[in-house]
């Protein structure tokens, strides 16, 4: 999502140039840009896509903090733009493939300059950002695709838990083991946790009463629709697409976010290789790598677009001839943050890669890290327009820091021009990082 950068106060100074002073010495240069290609000769310009009328389903989610907004854990926006003249921002019973406008709420809108008018009153900025972004009142908006025809193999979970002033908690899970042959088994939990007061009042005794069931038969997948069919001939049809795509990691079935359990699919995977930078290749550390995710997303401003490979969290034993380059970090050790981008310049100017600034924020310790210097291949330096170029991060983070902060966020910017003017104009593209899904 497009932002201004926020400033932060740094709590710490890593010896960076020290570090670079050392690895300059063996840093080869790397020529690695690349030509358009096929992926970047389909990029869709953002002026002429803002000329056309929306049209699919867009969604935005952000946390639910505490559950205060009752959204159990992601609250979650829907526009669903059915043609140049309707939309549907709420949907029936079985999603958006059971919409009908004849009878559910289909409102009708307008796009004038940078503002969206629905038919209920509501007016909101509007802003095409490319062909599968859109910002509306200055949230992030991303086109989901159908899913028709994946089959999904594991084990995914939702839990949800709510309660009132008069001290009524009320708990639920569902899980739905998938199987890539089409069964599934669905199981749930529902619990009611009381005082055992009529009145609410603590007087009473707790009490906890909670039912469960498990049921099973055979699923498919068609445009946004899940469809169950048990095998006592019910049949569950539910909104279903993918947060995270293309990865099922993360699954959005009817009102609820299930997370694919660890361990839980058929085939374990072998472990993620530690990525290739040079705290590996030269041996200044030797990696034990405790997450790895592969995005795979875009943030874009104007006609530069940066895409987020990878990224990977990894625990590292610095050995022992580099040990004085790293004497910023306190005993408790380090965390390295080693992050795989994509820059693509379809604008008309050429950008200076080595002028891209890379920050990460660590909401906890209201402090922002710097990417390190010196310990990833240097690519091409000056980025024509119509090229793209492959690189790599890594941010060092200290050991205390890692485990305080549950979510980061990955800032680029500023990104110059050979004039030195920003092309980003102060709007740094960002992307959440997580510890772990």
């Amino acid at each position: 999502m497009l932002a201004v950068r926020k400033k932060k106060i740094s709590l710490w100074v890593i010896s960076v140039m020290m570090l670079s002073a050392i690895l300059l010495l063996f840093v080869p240069s790397v020529e690695g840009a690349q030509g358009k290609g096929s992926e970047a000769s389909t990029n869709t310009n953002v002026v002429a896509a803002a000329k056309v009328a929306p049209k699919g389903f867009y969604a935005k989610w952000e946390m639910d903090v505490g559950g205060a907004r009752g959204c159990s854990s992601l609250c979650w926006e829907y526009f669903y733009f059915i043609n140049d003249k309707q939309v549907a921002t709420t949907f029936p019973e079985g999603g958006i493939d059971a919409l009908h406008c004849s009878k559910d709420t289909c409102l009708t809108y307008q796009i004038k300059g940078n503002k969206l008018t629905l038919s209920n009153g509501k007016s909101y900025t509007f802003k095409v950002k490319s062909a599968n972004e859109l910002e509306i009142n200055g949230g992030k908006f991303i086109k989901y695709a159908p899913s028709t025809g994946l089959k999904l193999q594991g084990k995914y979970e939702s839990f949800s838990y709510s309660s009132n002033v008069l001290g009524t908690g009320y708990a639920s899970s569902i899980t739905y083991v998938f199987n890539k042959d089409g069964s599934f088994v669905d199981s749930s939990f529902v619990g009611v946790t009381t005082d055992g007061s009529s009145t609410g009042d603590n007087s009473g005794t707790s009490t906890n009463v909670g039912s469960e069931s498990k049921a099973s038969g055979t699923y498919q997948i068609v445009n946004y629709t899940l469809s169950l069919i048990y095998k006592d001939g019910k049949t569950k049809k539910l909104l279903f697409f993918l947060p995270e795509q293309p990865s099922p990691k993360m699954l959005r079935i009817g009102g609820r976010d299930f997370l694919l359990a660890d361990g839980n699919a058929a085939k374990p995977q072998p472990p993620e290789p530690p990525y290739t930078d040079f705290l590996t290749t030269k041996k200044i550390a030797k990696k034990q790598v405790l997450f790895t995710f592969k995005p795979n997303k875009s943030d874009q401003y104007d006609n530069i677009k940066i895409t987020l490979q990878g990224y990977q969290w990894a625990e590292l034993t610095i050995e022992p001839a580099y040990v004085k380059s790293f004497q910023g970090f306190s005993d408790k050790g380090i965390v390295a943050l080693t992050a795989k981008y994509r820059i693509d310049n379809t604008s008309a100017q050429t950008v200076k890669v080595s002028s891209l600034q890379v920050t990460l924020d660590l909401p906890e310790s209201k402090a922002t890290v710097k990417a390190a210097n010196g310990l990833t291949p240097t690519v091409k330096d000056e980025l024509k327009a119509g090229e793209s170029v492959e690189s790599m991060l890594v941010i060092l983070v200290p050991a205390e820091h890692f485990e305080k902060n549950k979510d980061f966020k990955l800032w680029f910017g500023p990104l110059l021009n050979l004039k030195g003017q920003d092309v980003l104009q102060e709007e740094w593209l960002n992307f959440n990082i997580w510890k772990k899904l």
